[in-house]
């Protein structure tokens, strides 16, 4: 009786994985693109490529990329932090922002993967066999249709922290109040690491909602980070992200432990559940009343960086950016330089990347994109312009001097 009841749960289990497996091979890559706002894959490719899902120090490697095959099993590989899995991984990344727990989607976090595979097929419960041919065909009819054809992608949102549901977040919503903005009362890290750039200074830190907070239970952050206010286009606060002050020793610690599995360190963190693909940091439309943001743009065009120190910088300069927080832009983070562009600053758009491999390669591929967009786009600044003077730099390092040298030109 006891081998019965064993053969029955195995056959159960069993038909349920192939339930499982028929679904992921059935689900084209390109619906759960579609879902989450992300670029579609090209036509033709054997392989997607995408910024890593499971970790936000893979964006600052250049090995940071995501790949996924695009046959039946759609395989996923990252090649910084070498998480793997298959399409049911990528979903729980997507979900989570983490990779599974143990490496490998187990118990609740596999079951929580697979509800959210169905409900992108819009299948709620289990699917009858003519369900599952239904949500084939509709998937299978999405990837096929012209681009003219493709239903418009929903934006991905993020609600202000003074509204968000839960209560946590909301006792975050002022926590921008609470930051240190002078030096002297600073841990010594954070001293340091502002001493470094003698241009942020107590104003800057005032005005742009930056400074150190102490690890008292209330913060998000412990006292080696350096915290930075991020607010969405109505200027309200969505988020906080930290800048860990002690990154680089953690960086060299880890490359000479041979880079070990599960231990590579973070350089920033942020509030759980923001997409900072869905804003540019400093694209207040507030900012459009102040007068050097009005001749910037009229000037220059956008100018659009990586970092926050970035765009600071460039203020103190008298010209106007947006961050993306990272060296590549998202399908979202595009549209809304485009519209920017397209709506203030006389359709054009002025690039200013990292000069070093990492940077270069993420706006490359904006400057095809926004071209494609109907823009002027300008390259500033490279590591190969200028006689290579700049290479290895960042647009915080630029003087006044380097600065009116890119004008020129």
């Amino acid at each position: 009786m006891k081998s019965t009841y064993f053969l029955l749960m195995n056959s159960k289990n069993r038909g349920y994985m192939n339930d499982v497996d028929q679904l992921i091979e059935q689900t084209p890559l390109d619906v759960v693109l579609q879902h989450y706002g992300l670029p579609l894959s090209r036509p033709g490719s054997s392989e997607y490529r995408m910024k890593c899902v499971f970790a936000e120090a893979c964006s600052d490697s250049q090995y940071g990329n995501l790949s996924v095959k695009l046959d039946s099993a759609k395989r996923i590989f990252c090649h910084a932090c070498e998480t793997k899995g298959n399409l049911l991984t990528l979903l729980h990344g997507l979900e989570t922002r983490q990779p599974p727990t143990g490496g490998r989607l187990r118990g609740q976090e596999f079951k929580a993967s697979v509800a959210t595979l169905r409900t992108i097929n819009g299948l709620v419960d289990s699917p009858s066999s003519a369900e599952k041919r239904t949500a084939t065909n509709q998937a299978n009819s999405s990837v096929i249709a012209t681009p003219s054809q493709q239903p418009e992608r929903t934006a991905i949102t993020n609600v202000p922290l003074r509204r968000h549901e839960k209560e946590a977040a909301r006792n975050l919503a002022n926590l921008n109040e609470e930051l240190v903005t002078d030096v002297s009362q600073m841990s010594p890290e954070a001293a340091a690491y502002i001493r470094k750039r003698s241009w942020i200074t107590e104003e800057v830190l005032k005005h742009w909602g930056v400074g150190w907070i102490p690890g008292n239970g209330r913060s998000l952050f412990r006292k080696n980070y350096l915290v930075y206010t991020h607010r969405d286009i109505r200027g309200d606060v969505v988020s906080y992200s930290g800048r860990d002050l002690t990154f680089e020793s953690k960086w060299e610690k880890w490359l000479k432990q041979n880079k070990p599995e599960g231990k590579k360190p973070n350089k920033h963190r942020y509030v759980a559940g923001y997409h900072r693909g869905a804003e540019l940091y400093g694209g207040q439309a507030s900012r459009l009343d102040e007068q050097y943001v009005k001749e910037s743009l009229a000037k220059h065009g956008v100018v659009v960086v990586e970092s926050a120190n970035n765009v600071l910088r460039l203020a103190c300069l008298g010209v106007c950016a947006v961050g993306l927080c990272s060296n590549k832009a998202t399908e979202q983070q595009i549209e809304m330089v485009a519209k920017f562009a397209k709506q203030v600053a006389n359709n054009r758009v002025m690039l200013l990347p990292d000069c070093d491999e990492q940077g270069e390669a993420g706006f490359k591929e904006l400057l095809w994109r926004l071209a494609e967009n109907g823009l002027d786009v300008r390259l500033g600044v490279s590591s190969r312009m200028f006689g290579g003077q700049f290479a290895g730099m960042q647009p915080e390092d630029l003087t006044a001097d380097h600065w009116k040298q890119i004008e020129r030109a």
